[in-house]
């Protein structure tokens, strides 16, 4: 019996908001992989080719920083949304 207050859901709603729940993870999984990704290349192993407005070299490592910042926040995003993924029945 549910205790009071919870009410049961139907298996068939469930598995079917489950169902829903996995896609819209795997599809923002999929737009973070390919964002990081971005990242990473434009980074190019930390040494990124230098713009036409960064004639002052300090503009340029603050801007290297802000890519390396960026792809770690990237990176925690992959791997939050994995857990998500892994928290549902498959």
């Amino acid at each position: 019996m549910a205790p009071r207050g919870e009410t049961r859901v139907d298996p068939a709603v469930q598995r079917s908001r489950d169902a829903q729940a996995r896609r819209i993870l795997e599809g923002e999984l999929r737009r973070e992989e390919a964002r990081l990704e971005a990242l990473r290349r434009e980074f190019a192993g930390g040494e990124p080719e230098r713009r036409g407005d960064e004639r002052n070299y300090a503009r340029y490592l603050q801007r290297v920083e802000e890519l390396r910042a960026a792809i770690a926040r990237a990176e925690a995003d992959v791997a939050a949304i994995r857990r998500e993924l892994a928290r549902l029945p498959p």
